[in-house]
């Protein structure tokens, strides 16, 4: 007894084959997939029986795959389907995929039920997005990466407001990054709160990368926080170092380990 696939395959590829019949049967046993492939493939399909399957099986993403895939298919009601059962993504991946959309009713579900990722990849990649009450979605919920990412990626994104945040819970690293790939990063804020909580590695990549850095500042934490491998790659890579005080201090750490 054949499963949904085969009976996919045999109206595909037997001329002359009941597709009327082997519709049925996929109706009857089939999962998604199987649906999809009739639906999209199958010359005289019934769309709508089709589609009432996939409806009634439920799953977000085989509703977004057949509103996108399927030229007639009842775009607003797969929508709705989305809408009741889906995360942030599958409303994300609705809006930017799917001709029709009513991006204005994802949006509103990812700021309901999506994570800080779901919200600056729908501010990137969804026209007609609102980026600032995406924007104020990150800022509440997500972590230093995310504020930075937001700041980097995301046309008209605050990025005061964001590194404002990144400075208040992010990580040195964070700050690092914020520093080396927004325009408008105010350096020398993202670089106190490097030396106040970041490690010699941190500090070093600070230095190397960032125009406009402090290389004493960094270069005194460092001495203070760094091990004999910092103080060394500080010395030889930062213009302006200290080389003969880094090797020094890089030495006694060795000896002492």
């Amino acid at each position: 007894e054949g499963s949904g696939c085969d009976c996919y395959v045999f109206a595909r590829d037997v001329p002359g084959a009941d597709a009327k019949a082997l519709q049925y049967r996929v109706l009857e046993i089939g999962d998604g997939e199987d649906i999809l492939r009739f639906a999209k493939n199958i010359h005289g399909a019934d769309i709508l029986a089709l589609q009432a399957r996939v409806l009634g099986i439920g799953e977000a993403w085989g509703c977004y795959r057949f509103a996108k895939d399927v030229p007639s298919a009842d775009v607003q009601a797969l929508q709705e389907r989305v809408l009741e059962v889906g995360n942030g993504e599958d409303c994300y991946i609705f809006a930017k995929d799917v001709p029709g959309a009513d991006v204005q009713a994802l949006q509103e579900r990812v700021l309901e039920v999506g994570d800080a990722w779901d919200c600056y990849m729908f501010a990137k990649d969804v026209a007609g997005a609102d980026v600032q009450a995406l924007q104020a979605r990150v800022l509440g919920i997500g972590n230093g990466e995310d504020c930075y990412v937001f700041a980097k990626i995301v046309p008209g994104a605050d990025a005061k407001a964001l590194q404002a945040r990144v400075l208040e819970i992010g990580a040195s690293w964070d700050c690092y990054m914020f520093a080396k790939d927004v325009p408008s990063a105010d350096v020398q804020a993202l670089q106190e709160r490097v030396l106040e909580t970041g490690n010699g590695e941190d500090c070093y990549v600070f230095a190397i990368n960032i125009p406009g850095a402090d290389v004493q500042a960094l270069q005194a934490r460092v001495l203070e926080v760094g091990d004999a491998w910092d103080c060394c790659m500080f010395a030889k890579d930062v213009p302006g170092a200290d080389a003969d005080e880094l090797l020094a201090r890089s030495e006694s750490l060795r000896q002492n380990h």
